[in-house]
């Protein structure tokens, strides 16, 4: 199985250059499934639904989200959809979900997105122990084959430190 991770588009060139670069990658590579961070798609800021529709269309099998996923309201129209994620580690109650589970060619693969704290400036959980939690269930009750973590960090140390983890 190949697995595509693409990482922020930025603005609405960066979905113009997605959507006429990622088919062709996906059909020359034989790409099995596609993750696409989306969370500066509008502007730099936050993504439309416009924007997030266009990136499905053009290949994206899962949209993941960050620290600007809140940067544009009509986020709140589209925020269920079963292919967007924003990080797990917000708090309880917060509108959306933290990972999803698809199946593609012959796989059930889960995708988790989630957040550092470092120079974030916004309230979250811890995300080493909201993923070690998340993880653990994807293989133990959903029986996932693959298991693939967006993790959206301002310091590359913290980076550095959940790949360790």
């Amino acid at each position: 199985m190949k697995i595509l991770a693409v990482g922020d588009i930025v603005g609405e060139c960066g979905v113009k250059k997605l959507k006429e670069e990622l088919p062709k990658i996906i059909e020359e590579e034989k790409i099995d499934f596609t993750i696409v961070n989306g969370e500066n798609a509008a502007s730099g800021m936050g993504i439309t639904e416009k924007l997030f529709k266009e990136m499905l269309a053009a290949g994206a099998d899962v949209v993941t989200m960050g620290n600007h996923t809140w940067g544009k309201k009509d986020i709140f129209n589209f925020i269920d959809h079963p292919s967007l994620i924003r990080p797990i580690n917000y708090p309880k109650g917060v509108v959306g979900k933290g990972y999803m589970i698809k199946e593609k060619a012959g796989k059930k693969i889960a995708v988790i997105n989630a957040m550092g704290r470092v120079d974030i400036n916004i309230l979250t959980e811890n995300p080493f122990i909201l993923l070690e939690e998340t993880v653990k269930k994807l293989k133990q009750e959903e029986n996932v084959n693959i298991i693939m973590i967006d993790f959206h960090a301002e310091a590359t140390a913290e980076k550095i430190a959940l790949g360790y983890y």
